[in-house]
């Protein structure tokens, strides 16, 4: 669907993510086609990669501290979407405070397959291919030992502008179950991808 920020609001994104609290569910996503302005307001930071800027707070308060970490000035329309999805996956996951981080990405990022040792985790490509998952039980556990010539299931991608929360092993009653994941293959002398991830705070030094 396309995005409008202007009608959009957190219980909306807080709904169309939801469906990942559900038993059995390891990933759910909101489908959506960036708009011109967010899409130059993406392309500002990425005339800076590579880079990566963390902050933790209250989504207002760490959108701020976020700012400030950042390589170039971060636009309007891509500070207000920021904004929009980080109250609306507190108001998913329950949390006043997340971690942020916001990257660009040059060549691979983290390729191999994993599941994260975390309850949720919310990641949207601003630009360049988005993360890829596979549909399959088994979590952490598996993923340590697949074969990549050799994949249970065919890799699903999602698309720029995509908005996904995964759920991760640390999940209540979700050990084992984990989603799959990784950074897509993108060669070093790929365009850059612009990756904003939120999750749990206090788990990783920010510096």
């Amino acid at each position: 669907m396309p995005l409008d920020t202007a009608r959009a609001d957190r219980s909306a994104v807080a709904a169309a993510l939801g469906p990942v609290l559900e038993p059995g569910t390891r990933i759910a996503a909101w489908h959506r086609d960036l708009p011109p302005g967010l899409t130059k307001a993406a392309a500002v930071l990425l005339a800076h990669a590579p880079f990566v800027a963390c902050a933790e707070d209250t989504p207002e308060a760490a959108l701020a501290r976020l700012a400030t970490k950042l390589p170039a000035p971060l636009a309007g329309p891509l500070a207000a979407d920021i904004r929009l999805l980080a109250e609306g996956f507190a108001a998913l996951t329950g949390r006043a405070a997340l971690r942020f981080r916001l990257e660009a990405l040059v060549g691979h990022g983290c390729h191999r397959w994993h599941a994260d040792a975390v309850g949720l985790r919310l990641l949207a490509t601003y630009a360049g291919p988005g993360t890829e998952w596979l549909d399959v039980t088994g979590g952490a556990r598996l993923a340590r030992r697949l074969d990549p010539a050799a994949l249970p299931a065919a890799p699903q991608r999602l698309a720029p502008g995509a908005v996904a929360v995964l759920k991760g092993e640390a999940f209540p009653g979700n050990a084992g179950n984990g989603c799959i994941h990784r950074s897509p293959p993108n060669p070093d002398d790929a365009p850059p991808r612009l990756v904003l991830c939120l999750d749990e705070p206090g788990r990783i030094p920010l510096e």
